[in-house]
């Protein structure tokens, strides 16, 4: 059973400065592709290690969207505070089941020669050394994701637009 949910603090933008860089990789797909692949919630299972995800709001997504994750028993409901369509999404961990204070993401994906560019910037907030460990296990799913999402678009053109 899920551990109950406590709000976090409702971080924004600003609140990435703090962040211990980005991580990058590079597609050799156009952005359209990256960008199916981010809203198709069954493809997050498939690149990371995350057993469901469900968006709580209708389409079209914008600024304010909601959605939920799930990590084995772990619940996280995500907020997106920033939406550029079909370029960046960005979200806080509104409410969680993690032991931490705030938590946020952001994916940019941008044009470069031969394909695309997806960069990711992440923080979490907790008590020491928590906070230092969860932002580093989340910028190591991710880079260590990105090439298997690459195969997952690769394997499955159709599904994400190609």
């Amino acid at each position: 059973m899920a551990k109950a949910l406590k709000q976090h603090k409702p971080v924004a933008e600003h609140y990435l400065e703090g962040a211990k860089g980005t991580i990058a990789h590079k597609f050799p797909f156009p952005a359209s592709a990256v960008w199916a692949a981010l809203l198709d919630a069954e493809a997050w299972t498939e690149w990371l290690p995350i057993t469901k995800v469900t968006w709580t709001s209708p389409q079209p997504f914008r600024d304010g969207t909601t959605r939920t994750v799930e990590i084995g028993d772990m619940v996280i409901e995500e907020y997106f505070f920033l939406w550029e369509e079909g370029r960046r999404m960005a979200f806080r961990f509104d409410k969680s089941s993690l032991p931490i204070s705030a938590g946020i993401e952001d994916y940019e994906i941008v044009d470069v020669l031969g394909g695309c560019e997806l960069r990711w910037t992440g923080r979490v907030s907790a008590i020491f050394p928590l906070g230092f460990l969860v932002s580093k296990q989340l910028a190591g799913g991710i880079k260590a994701g990105l090439p298997k999402l690459e195969a997952l678009i690769a394997g499955d053109k159709a599904r994400f637009g190609l």
